[in-house]
């Protein structure tokens, strides 16, 4: 009996070619190629299709990418623009509020200039007198401020129909001279105290040295007093002091002496300063004078040696200092006693 054949298999392509070629027929091997050749095809296609596949969402990355530039541009100039608006708007309205700022200031100014000439009521010059010292403070109307007090204390000085300084133009000029010394620069100071040339002429038309000595008191206590605070330098100071210096120098009698020497014309106007502070800070507990004293000191001290006119002077300055009472130093607070422990209820104590 013979051996039974075993079923045909189709030729594995992985397998060896030769082996392969021995096993398969040649219908079979021709369609092996021929699926391969469409095997090939269908994956050359297929790779085609992918790669042209890919650009749709390659594009649609890009144009999002552009969209999220665009936008972020767009964020950005709109946010620079606001900027820009809301600058401009706030410079025109800082432009708007300083320009009425000013017409306030100027119409202030006008209206106070006003009272200041008001040739009736001297209620109203005294008034407009204080209040030109708040122009004489700002660095646009301090000239101006300084000559309309510089006129008006011609005006006043001139007096009643009898050149004596009633109570009334005593005030005014007391009102004048302290608006005059109301600034905080030195320079400023020192032309004021060149309106000292006013009361000069006032002497030597009334030739009452009562009245003029008064007014000249006045000068060293405002202006001076004003100087030893504000000047930063003895040189500085005594710029300031120079003008009513030479006025006393000029009118001896004024100061009780034949022929002064400027040391004694420089002790003199220390000691009416010191006099009216120590007046002052007898019946004045918010007086400013113990900082223009300790100030007249300091620039002594400053400037080291000081010059041989002013010597003196520094040291009327220097023991005037030394007489100001201090503040009495705070007493310390007594300790709080301690709390005694309450009783038990029910229990005598």
């Amino acid at each position: 009996m013979a051996d039974p054949q075993p079923p045909s298999q189709p030729p594995d392509p992985d397998a060896d070619p030769a082996e392969l070629a021995r096993s398969a027929t040649l219908d079979e091997l021709q369609r092996m190629k021929a699926a391969e050749e469409l095997h090939r095809l269908r994956a050359e296609r297929t790779a085609r299709r992918s790669r042209f596949s890919m650009v749709g969402p390659v594009l649609v990355g890009y144009v999002a990418l552009a969209g999220l530039g665009v936008n972020a541009y767009q964020t950005w100039s709109n946010k620079a623009q606001q900027e820009h608006r809301d600058r401009t708007e706030q410079d025109k309205w800082n432009k708007e509020f300083a320009r009425a700022s000013q017409a306030d200031k100027y119409r202030a100014f006008f209206e106070t200039s006003m009272l200041a000439t008001d040739t009736v009521n001297a209620d109203k010059r005294l008034v407009g007198y204080a209040l030109l010292q708040e122009f004489v403070r700002d660095p646009t109307y301090d000239e101006k401020a300084m000559i309309m007090l510089e006129e008006s204390l011609s005006q006043e000085l001139k007096g009643a129909p009898r050149d004596k300084l009633d109570d009334a133009r005593r005030a005014a000029v007391r009102a004048i001279l302290t608006s005059l010394a109301g600034t905080d620069d030195c320079r400023a100071l020192q032309r004021a105290s060149r309106s000292v040339d006013r009361v000069a002429r006032y002497h030597a038309r009334t030739h009452d040295d009562g009245e003029t000595r008064e007014v000249v008191d006045v000068y060293v206590r405002r202006l001076v007093g004003r100087a030893a605070l504000v000047c930063g330098t003895l040189k500085d100071f005594r710029a300031v002091r120079q003008p009513i210096r030479d006025t006393m120098l000029r009118n001896p009698e004024l100061l009780g002496l034949n022929e002064p020497t400027e040391a004694e014309a420089n002790l003199l106007v220390a000691g009416i300063l010191v006099q009216k502070c120590e007046e002052e800070m007898a019946y004045s507990g918010a007086s400013e004078c113990p900082e223009i004293l300790r100030a007249y000191a300091g620039l002594c001290d400053k400037g080291g040696r000081e010059p041989e006119d002013d010597r003196a002077a520094c040291e009327v300055a220097g023991r005037a200092v030394a007489a100001i009472p201090r503040p009495a130093p705070a007493a310390p607070s007594a300790p709080a006693a301690p709390e005694v422990p309450a009783a038990p209820a029910g229990r005598a104590p």
